[in-house]
């Protein structure tokens, strides 16, 4: 088994961090169940999964002998762990899990660890022992890769005369509503992650009748991606445009069960080449 972080990966069989144990505990359930007034039992309420966490425990290989290989050994996990620390509020960070055949990401954040005991007979011979717990803040579990469709416009006419003519005369274009089908695998309800690509006006997909959308235009060579995991709308540079969102979208709910679902897509494009690319990252409910 191996785990990585921050770039730094640490396996059964690493040439100097060993992952030696591997505890994970997806935590309990949240409920708001109610004591019934003058009666037994209780009235059940919504549930809700609590945040978990997976501890860690990191030993130097054998054959380290001394305090400074040890030290040079360990540098490199104890500095992603503390980089890992100074992500922003509401930023969840993955680490990605893995064993012959598998490979999975849990999103969170890093917590406690314990460093190396100094100045015992063992650690003077090379001996580290690193135990971090990494804090599980999503409960689901996901794929690595992501399955992605990608939808282009499709133009309904060239438009026409409006009248009363009035000079200059101007022409209106329309487009048609693109339908794809996206095949989704996994266990659990899959985030979707919705790019549209410019030039489009008013851009917004349709999906078991939720819809996602921009208000006004988008320039040729903007990108604008709604991700339904982190509820977050940006650009292409990681700036926030959740203020472009149409009235009607809604993020809470844009997730698919695993299956077979029609995307339907739509924009005013006079260039005929806006697409939207959706991403679906499939969900599991274990390691």
């Amino acid at each position: 088994m191996f785990v990585s972080l921050a770039g730094v990966t640490v396996g059964e069989r690493s040439d100097d961090l060993m992952l030696s144990e591997f505890e994970p505990n997806f935590g309990s359930v949240r409920t708001g169940d109610a004591e019934w007034p003058l009666r037994d039992g209780s009235r059940p309420g919504a549930d809700y999964l609590e945040a978990g966490t997976v501890t860690l425990t990191l030993r130097t290989r054998y054959g380290i002998r001394s305090r400074v290989e040890a030290d040079r050994a360990t540098a490199a996990f104890m500095r992603a762990w503390r980089s890992s620390l100074r992500a922003a509020p509401g930023v969840l960070v993955p680490m990605t899990v893995g064993d012959e055949g598998w490979t999975r990401v849990v999103y969170g954040r890093a917590g406690r660890m314990s460093p190396p005991t100094p100045g015992t007979y063992l650690a003077r011979r090379g001996f580290a022992e690193i135990i971090a717990e990494f804090r599980v803040l999503d409960p689901l579990v996901y794929d690595p890769v992501s399955t992605a469709l990608s939808i282009s416009v499709v133009p309904k006419s060239l438009g026409g005369i409006i009248a009363p003519v009035i000079t200059p005369v101007t022409t209106t274009l329309t487009s048609d509503t693109s339908y794809r089908v996206l095949s989704v695998t996994g266990e659990g309800p899959a985030p979707l992650a919705v790019t549209f690509h410019g030039p489009a006006t008013n851009p917004k997909i349709l999906v078991g009748g939720v819809e996602v959308g921009l208000t006004g235009s988008l320039a040729y060579d903007e990108d604008v991606t709604v991700d339904g995991r982190s509820r977050t709308v940006t650009l292409s540079d990681g700036s926030s445009v959740a203020t472009r969102l149409s009235r009607d979208s809604r993020l809470d709910r844009l997730i698919v069960d695993p299956g077979e679902h029609e995307i339907g897509f739509t924009a005013t494009d006079r260039t005929g080449t806006a697409r939207v690319t959706v991403e679906a990252t499939p969900t599991h409910y274990h390691l």
